[in-house]
């Protein structure tokens, strides 16, 4: 008798939650599309498939068990704290938040870990799906990071599930090319990364590039001034000046790309941005 799985709550959630910007960002988009479709959803899905096949095969094992061992033994910051489990558990949400803020800064600063966050940056549109556009290898080494983090935040099993599903929601919405109210979207940013935030972070001007680093509250960029949203939606062209050719965004090439020789992604002639 073949045994029945349920799938869990928080798989749904994401999946609903997914197709709903899918079809939102059609609907109502903030930037205009530049590449063919739906060959680039199907490539950027693929690796997607990929990624998540890794964190599922790497993380989660590791996450189940160090979770459990910091809770029974109350170890990291918040463990330590004589405050209700609730608090340590919001107290360790914030951490893991602040810890992936300080990750995502690293990969763009060490030159072997850009080599695989490149392959992220150098899609030449933004949506939902270049929230799956992440090299498996790239996911793979994020792993150590991610036991530190929960080592060091004390993050209970509940807190780590809780960050984890509002960490992925978030992945999803701030890659959206979905135009909101932009008096909305300026409320939203005081506590959220919004599209508009990320769309200036994916920008082909290096500057730009170089702030919004936030992937869910966006209080770590105003904490270190790296916040911006003063740049029109309509100036930024996606993605990196070294790296314009559509033929290299094919699955192949970008899984390829950090195992090959590596031009400089920056210094290329300027990218005139889009109408």
């Amino acid at each position: 008798m073949i045994e029945k799985r349920n799938i869990p709550m928080a798989t749904l959630l994401l999946g609903g939650a997914a197709l709903v910007l899918f079809a939102a960002e059609k609907l109502r988009p903030l930037r205009r599309q530049t590449q063919d479709e739906p060959s680039r959803t199907f490539r950027n899905a693929a690796m997607g498939a990929l990624s998540l096949t890794t964190v599922s095969m790497l993380e989660k094992p590791v996450l189940a068990r160090l979770t459990r061992l910091v809770e029974e033994r109350r170890l990291g910051i918040a463990q330590q704290l004589p405050v209700p489990a609730l608090a340590r558990d919001a107290l360790a949400f914030l951490l893991l938040d602040y810890g992936i803020y300080v990750w995502h800064v690293l990969t763009h600063k060490l030159p072997a870990l850009w080599r695989l966050h490149l392959v992220h940056h150098v899609d030449l549109d933004l949506d939902t799906t270049t929230a799956l556009r992440f090299h498996f290898v790239d996911m793979a080494v994020s792993v150590p990071w991610r036991a530190l983090q929960v080592a060091l935040a004390g993050a209970s099993p509940r807190a780590v599930q809780a960050w984890q599903t509002f960490f992925f929601l978030s992945v999803l919405f701030h890659h959206s090319n979905l135009r909101l109210p932009e008096q909305l979207e300026r409320r939203l940013a005081w506590l959220l990364t919004t599209p508009r935030m990320h769309g200036i972070h994916h920008s082909a001007a290096r500057g730009e590039t170089n702030s919004n680093w936030s992937s869910g509250i966006s209080w770590w960029d105003r904490l270190h001034r790296t916040f911006r949203l003063d740049v029109p939606q309509q100036r930024i062209a996606i993605g990196v000046p070294g790296y314009r050719d559509p033929n290299e965004l094919r699955l192949g090439p970008s899984l390829a790309l950090p195992f090959g020789r590596q031009r400089s992604a920056w210094d290329a002639p300027m990218v005139i941005r889009a109408d």
